[in-house]
This record gives C-alpha cells, structure tokens and sequence, in this order.
C-alpha cells in the first residue's frame, strides 16, 4: 500500500476519535471498534506498563475508576512506510479531575479489518517529563 485515500483518511481519524469516548465512557463492548482484538497498548509514563488484548485494555479501562483521565486527541498525522505499514501520530491532553492536564503523543499503527481500521499497537509517550529517547 502506497497511498492510503482521503476516505481511509477520514476513517482512521474516526476511529481515533473514538476512542476516548468509548474508554473513558468504559464503553467495554465498544472497544473493538477502535481496536483490534489482539491489541497491545504501550504506557511509557512513570514505570510503564504494556496491555495486551481487547479484554487487558477493556479491564484498564474499568479499573480507573470514576477519576480517570478524560483524554482528547488531536493533531493527528497520518503515513504509509515503504512496507505499507499504516500509522498516526497524534498529540493527546488528558485532563485530571483536579483540572490539571498531562499531554503526549500517541503513535499508532493501524490495521485494516473487515469492520474498518483498528488499532493494533498504542504507544503512549509523555511530552514531560521526557524521557532521554524521546527528546529528539
């Protein structure tokens, strides 16, 4: 795949979207609709943490309690490698219920599926502090 189009486009975007509505909702049963079933998530905030499977991510999503994060995302870039790997790059601001915000990139690659684009690799990555690997 060398070029995705302007509709792949729109629809990798939506899925995006989607996400912070259906995990911090903890719309469970949803998940699959922005992830694929063998997803792994990738925290690299404070001592890390690495989730894997819709059903590891449907448990973090629950067991954040009613003070979770709300996160938005934006600024989403979309590309192709050479080897046709889908991925974006999206900042996100996670807004704390004492009104304090942490920020990051998200950096994704995405797969097509029969129901449309998922997410089958999240890394997570906090603009502050930065670690040393993240600050080019």
């Amino acid at each position: 795949m060398d070029e995705l189009s302007p509709e792949d486009v729109g629809n990798i975007r939506q899925t995006l979207a989607l996400f912070a509505h259906v995990f911090d909702n903890k719309e469970v049963a949803d998940l699959g609709l922005v992830f694929t079933e063998d997803a792994v998530i990738e925290l690299t905030r404070g001592a890390g943490r690495t989730i894997e499977g819709l059903a590891a991510i449907g448990e973090l999503a629950v067991g954040l309690g009613a003070d979770a994060p709300d996160h938005h995302t934006l600024d989403t870039h979309v590309s192709v490698d050479a080897d046709g790997t889908v991925r974006a790059r999206s900042r996100y601001l996670a807004i704390l219920p004492d009104g304090s915000v942490h920020n990051g990139d998200y950096l994704d690659v995405l797969e097509r599926t029969p129901g449309g684009w998922r997410i089958g690799r999240r890394v997570s990555v906090p603009r502050y502090p930065r670690a040393a690997e993240n600050t080019g």
